[in-house]
């Protein structure tokens, strides 16, 4: 059989072999930047944050995130001033606020953190973390605040747990008073009720978690050393436990991280990323239970995914700020923070030079991993 081909033949394979070429570097393209946007959403919703998918810059599902009263009620010369130059004036600091409190809807569907379910004296924010995003966008750490932190908030006598100021004064105060505490400029605020993760856990189809020994979770059920599908109520069930965890409520942190890196794993899965009704159902659980401050508009959102395009999974770090141990204050058992080492972290995140601090002094200021 003759090989020859002629001129009309060739041009034909050559633009079938460019059109093929074309949709496989559109269909990376599309992978690409849908992993990037999920990867980022969860990034902020790690304790309370945001999506920023394509699919949240379409009017419905952005329509689902509520903007809260935050920044527009704070004295603007009383705060922070972000740095002028260097890679800390381009660098993000966005405060997280998760709470275990119920819903505020009737169907229990949406989460504490939406629209002006905030009350005085309701309720506090259990998960206090600060996402610090580099300025050249390719490495995040989520640093978490213990909720029994024994600190000043503005505007009341003495001392109180940190988690109390979501309580007395919502938004305003719960950004207001770590402001204070650590000299840092927050630029956002975004605030998602647990509920929200048992609504994405089970939008997944469970979260694989393996684990190392035996684990008792918060219902007093024990679960064997090995591989489980967490549904959302068992997800909710083992970050809840803290009572019965040798560490109390440090432990209870490394639980909720450990969960949240399943989490992320799972979400940026083949299994999610390329099933358009499993994505579709995670980001609407997403949204559905989110709270972001008044000025973290969809544009910047969608600005802020796009430059973080070499965010990677390996290049987010949890840690846990410095802590010099437990103690009672009153009835009160509360953590108090080491202030002199707080000082050097709080100035490295201010100068964008948070892998520095760790290599240096911070190594054991990282949670280890309980779940594989």
């Amino acid at each position: 059989m003759s090989n020859y081909r002629s001129d009309d033949e060739l041009r034909s394979i050559h633009m079938s072999d460019d059109r093929q070429a074309s949709s496989h570097r559109r269909r990376r393209k599309d992978r690409t930047r849908t992993t990037l946007l999920i990867l980022l959403s969860l990034v902020l919703m790690l304790g309370g944050g945001t999506v920023l998918t394509g699919y949240l810059v379409s009017e419905k599902l952005g329509g689902q995130v509520d903007r809260v009263p935050a920044f527009s009620q704070l004295n603007e010369e009383a705060r922070p001033k972000k740095p002028t130059g260097g890679t800390g004036a381009n660098a993000i600091n966005i405060l997280m606020a998760g709470s275990d409190a119920r819903s505020d809807s009737e169907d229990g569907t949406t989460g504490a953190g939406k629209g002006d379910a905030w009350q005085s004296g309701g309720q506090r924010s259990d998960t206090i973390m600060v996402l610090h995003i580099t300025g050249d966008r390719k490495g995040a750490y989520l640093i978490s605040l213990p909720r029994d932190s024994w600190v000043d908030i503005p505007g009341r006598s003495g001392k109180n747990k940190i988690n109390a100021a979501y309580s007395f004064g919502g938004p305003p105060l719960y950004i207001e008073t770590v402001e204070k505490l650590t000299g840092l400029r927050m630029d956002h605020l975004a605030v998602i009720d647990w509920t929200g993760f048992k609504a994405l856990t089970d939008a997944l189809g469970g979260v694989e978690m393996t684990f190392d020994k035996n684990t008792r979770f918060a219902s007093g059920k024990y679960y064997p050393a090995g591989p489980h599908t967490l549904s959302g109520e068992e997800a909710l069930d083992y970050v809840r436990e803290r009572k019965h965890l040798k560490r109390g409520d440090f432990d209870r942190i490394a639980r909720q991280q450990n969960f949240l890196r399943s989490l992320m794993r799972q979400t940026l899965s083949n299994g999610t990323i390329t099933n358009p009704v499993k994505l579709a159902r995670a980001l609407d659980a997403i949204t559905q239970n989110l709270s972001v401050d008044e000025e973290f508009t969809t544009g910047q959102m969608r600005s802020l995914a796009l430059q973080m395009r070499d965010l990677r999974p390996g290049n987010v770090t949890f840690m846990t700020a410095p802590t010099r141990g437990t103690g009672m204050e009153g009835s009160q058992s509360v953590v108090y923070l080491d202030d002199a080492k707080c000082d050097t972290l709080w100035k490295a995140i201010r100068d964008d030079k948070v892998g520095d601090w760790l290599q240096s002094n911070g190594k054991d200021e990282v949670l280890g991993d309980q779940v594989r």
